[in-house]
């Protein structure tokens, strides 16, 4: 599998941050921006960068009066940009349409048992993802970064010799690192994926 491009880049944060790093601080901001990067797409469940995949998935019934077609798939990485190809059970077909991030498949012959345990795989070519990424995934993708980048001990409060020092720890009392505040989560929830297709195999 790839490895996915930092979702922020240390120019960006040394923008945001107004000042110029050396060439050490350039390889710890990028660490930590791959790092956070890293916890946005877990906590998403999305690769957000545009790409594209091919993965096969297990066709699912639907109500064909309803819906106008005989089997579907949800495709897991939004947005859907494109649809190339469409295999069923290694056959190309051109009888399908996109409806967001739903592949219909218009008409399919499912088989009869005991064949019919074993429903249609579908092999889809498909281009996903945000370019460029949204402004408020790379803004959250630096303050995680910089949180560490400039409190690496993640003290929250402590006094010592009448001098009294406040840290980058919530209230819980867990030290936050490269993650992510519930502020920050409730900002990506609108681009995490609650539910998948049965995804076989990526390529």
């Amino acid at each position: 599998m790839a490895v996915l491009p930092s979702l922020a880049t240390v120019a960006d944060l040394a923008t945001l941050l107004g000042r110029t790093f050396t060439p050490e601080q350039e390889a710890q901001a990028q660490a930590l921006l791959d790092q956070a990067s890293a916890v946005v797409r877990a906590y998403v469940r999305q690769d957000i960068t545009k790409a594209t995949t091919t993965d096969t998935f297990t066709m699912r019934r639907v109500d064909p009066i309803l819906h106008r077609c005989a089997g579907a798939v949800t495709l897991p990485q939004r947005p859907v940009v494109e649809i190339t190809t469409v295999l069923v059970d290694g056959t190309e077909t051109q009888d399908w349409w996109q409806d967001g991030n739903e592949l219909l498949l218009r008409s399919w012959a499912w088989d009869q048992p005991p064949a019919a345990h074993r429903p249609p795989q579908v092999t889809v070519t498909y281009t996903h993802g945000w370019d460029p990424v949204p402004a408020d995934i790379q803004a959250i993708v630096m303050q995680a970064a910089n949180r560490v980048l400039v409190n690496p001990s993640g003290v929250r409060s402590e006094t010592v010799g009448g001098e009294s020092v406040t840290y980058l720890i919530p209230a819980v009392g867990e030290y936050l690192g490269v993650l992510l505040s519930r502020t920050e989560q409730k900002v990506l929830d609108r681009y995490r994926r609650t539910a998948a297709s049965v995804n076989l195999r990526s390529r």
